[in-house]
């Protein structure tokens, strides 16, 4: 008997092979639209504005900090204080502007800024 030349023919009935049809094509749609929608709060979180106001805080005693490096150091020292932008953004509606404050990480960013400056909020979005 020659064995090369059979077929195995596989037994599945036509209502399983619809249901593994219908749940793929199911999981296609999940991703697909999970995928677009995604990309709707992403444009809509890109709100740019206006510096109106620029603020240095300084602390009343010396404020010390450690901080944990991208690689696991770690480095200690004093913070200078609290740099902080005041950025009104206007509604695209045509509403009333919102006032956003953006605390800023150091101050080369924060005097690289100045007033009248056109700044994106992005990811800080901590409404005054």
């Amino acid at each position: 008997m020659d064995s090369g030349n059979r077929v195995h023919k596989a037994r599945h009935s036509a209502g399983t092979i619809a249901a593994a049809v219908g749940f793929g094509l199911l999981a296609a749609g999940f991703i697909i639209t999970a995928t677009w929608q995604s990309g709707r709060t992403i444009a809509s979180a890109k709100l740019s504005g206006t510096i109106v106001a620029k603020e240095f805080r300084a602390p009343e005693a010396p404020d010390a900090q450690i901080t944990l490096g991208r690689d696991g150091s770690l480095s200690s020292g004093t913070a200078e204080g609290e740099f902080l932008l005041t950025v009104e953004v206007p509604d695209p509606a045509g509403g009333k502007a919102k006032t956003f404050t953006v605390w800023m990480p150091n101050r080369a960013q924060f005097e690289a800024l100045k007033v009248g400056d056109r700044f994106d909020v992005g990811p800080f979005l901590v409404p005054k």
